[in-house]
Formats: structure tokens, sequence, C-alpha cells
């Protein structure tokens, strides 16, 4: 599901509401969000022809990129602040995908990256259907 661009009635957003821990997610925003809605019990469907698209032509218009803004919201502008917070989404997505090389409870305890598991429990997986189907 790319979240720019999908329709649902409003009980979607009870059953799989919005991960307030993936803040400016790029990366692993679709496959989370596909995962999470099938694993609630929601039938995913895609049009058989594109009939919606986007290019990032911000960026050779010279405008920032919706990454660029993340340092500048918080004060720390400059790649630095917001590499770090992705980082740490991508591991949270990586541990509710099941990555074991990096991203099991006990690696990121172990780490000292307990922030990345909050509310993992409300904000994970469904219990209709597992991932493996």
């Amino acid at each position: 599901i790319a979240a720019g661009f999908f329709f649902a009635r409003a009980e979607f957003l009870v059953d799989v509401p919005f991960d307030p821990w993936l803040p400016w997610t790029f990366m692993g925003e679709e496959i989370m969000l596909s995962m999470r809605a099938y694993t609630s019990g929601w039938d995913v469907y895609a049009p058989r022809k594109n009939w919606i698209a986007h290019q990032y032509r911000p960026g050779r218009m010279g405008l920032p990129k919706f990454w660029g803004s993340v340092g500048r919201v918080f004060g720390r502008p400059g790649p630095g602040f917001s590499n770090a917070l992705q980082l740490k989404i991508i591991k949270r997505v990586k541990h509710l995908v099941g990555y074991k090389d990096c991203c099991t409870e006990e690696k990121l305890r172990e780490d000292g990256e307990e922030t990345v598991l909050e509310e993992v429990e409300h904000y994970g997986f469904g219990n209709v259907r597992t991932r493996e189907e």
C-alpha cells in the first residue's frame, strides 16, 4: 500500500492506526502499512493500470524534499539529524518485519535501542492473519 494513494473505509484507521513511532518514514512505510493491514484482515487491491504517479521535481527545481525538512523542524538542520532518525525508524521496521540479524528484541535492548520497541504491541501486526500467510 502506498500511503500517498489508497482508499479505505474509516474503520481502517481503527484497525490499522498510523504508527506515531515512524515519523517521516520513507523507506519501509509501504511494506509496514501493507503487512499491518493484511494481518488485520484487510484485503489489498490495486488497479491494473497506473492512474496516478509522482515525480521528485521539487529537487530538480531547488526545492527541499520532505526528508530535508526534518532537521529544520527540530532546529537541527543538516543530513546528520535526519539520517540518525531514519536509522532508528528502519530498525523499527526491520524488527516488526522480522529481521533476525539486527533487530530482534534482545539485540535492540542489548544495543540500548529500547525506544525502537515503544508500543509495538499496539502498532504492530494484527491478529486476523499471520505474516507468513
